[in-house]
């Protein structure tokens, strides 16, 4: 894999690993590989036809690493079960702003907890669902596939997209970073460093190698 820039941190999505064996993925990513971060997608069924992962893998694994590790909640109602994956080990809290019935009562609940607050868009949801509230993000996921299943194709109208909501955080809020999910391979990854990435979700095109 092509070495980063000095501002892109690499995100490791667990969806599609091959192996039952977490501690042993986990220390290879965090001691070979040099991750910086661990993607956890949550998923129960409802919002996304897919079910993944739960809080007692993550509170299993925070024993093993100080990795970052990022909780992506796919699911409905997703402030009903912040403090289960608070008390796991979170430390980045990503949900999706459409299923959040209180989205400014829910980032703030966050910031409380000293949890960082990350929003997720859908290839269909835009920066307006979360413009009145930049000053209370600390990361945006764009998703650049549906969410849901791994190995999907990655979709180029994020670049633009990406493009766009860099402009706006710039003007409203600069510390706000951007991260990408889906489809991320060697072939994209300097396009989306190019257009203001920060963090690069890397899946089946990293686990594959290994």
């Amino acid at each position: 894999m092509k070495k980063e820039t000095a501002m892109h941190k690499k995100f490791i999505s667990l969806l599609s690993s091959n192996t039952a064996n977490f501690e042993d993925l986990l220390e290879k990513l965090e001691n070979k590989y040099n991750v910086d971060g661990i993607h956890f997608d949550i998923m129960d069924g409802h919002f996304v036809k897919n079910f993944a992962f739960n809080e007692s893998i993550i509170k299993l694994l925070r024993k093993k690493t100080k990795l970052i590790f990022e909780t992506h909640l796919e699911i409905a109602e997703p402030e009903l079960f912040f403090d289960m994956f608070i008390e796991a080990g979170t430390d980045i809290m990503t949900f999706h702003p459409q299923n959040c019935s209180n989205l400014n009562r829910a980032l703030r609940y966050l910031k409380a907890k000293d949890i960082s607050t990350s929003t997720a868009l859908d290839l269909e949801i835009g920066i307006e669902y979360i413009g009145d509230y930049l000053s209370l993000i600390d990361n945006i996921l764009i998703l650049s596939v549906q969410p849901g299943f791994g190995m999907q194709k990655f979709n180029e109208s994020v670049i633009e997209k990406i493009a766009g909501i860099k402009e706006i955080i710039m003007r409203e809020n600069p510390k706000i970073t951007i991260s990408v999910d889906g489809g991320v391979n060697e072939t994209n990854e300097k396009k989306l460093c190019d257009c203001g990435v920060d963090i690069i979700i890397y899946g089946s095109s990293f686990m594959n190698k290994l």
